[in-house]
């Protein structure tokens, strides 16, 4: 009698996967300051995120890890303040991700030229 093995593998022996781990390469990539998942109608914000490369037999696979904040695409006009750009949807995702007031808010990215990773930096910092 024969079985069919339909879909079913068989586990990976220990040797195997010390073997793929070999194959693989990852990196830490340094300086990230937004990570942005754009959709038809909406995108999602990763401010400050940390982000790995792996790099496996040819393939590129990123991980993001960060608290993202969902907001409607191309919603908001860009505000701008001595000089500076940045949208309300930046000031209120900069309030989300510190408490701060949105006075101080405006003043940090007015401050970090409109870099909204470093505005956070500089107001959980501060504290």
């Amino acid at each position: 009698m024969v079985k069919k093995m339909m879909g079913s593998k068989r586990p990976m022996s220990p040797r195997q996967i010390k073997q793929m781990k070999g194959k693989m390469k990852t990196f830490e990539l340094e300086g990230v300051e937004e990570v942005i998942i754009r959709f038809a109608d909406k995108e999602i914000s990763i401010p400050s995120p940390e982000v790995s490369k792996i790099v496996m037999a040819g393939n590129e696979v990123y991980q993001v890890m960060g608290s993202g904040m969902e907001r409607p695409r191309g919603s908001d006009e860009s505000a701008t303040s001595l000089g500076v750009a940045y949208t309300d949807t930046d000031v209120q995702l900069v309030m989300s991700q510190t408490g701060a007031s949105e006075e101080v808010v405006r003043k940090a990215l007015e401050d970090e030229n409109g870099d909204l990773a470093g505005a956070i930096v500089r107001l959980k910092t501060r504290k």
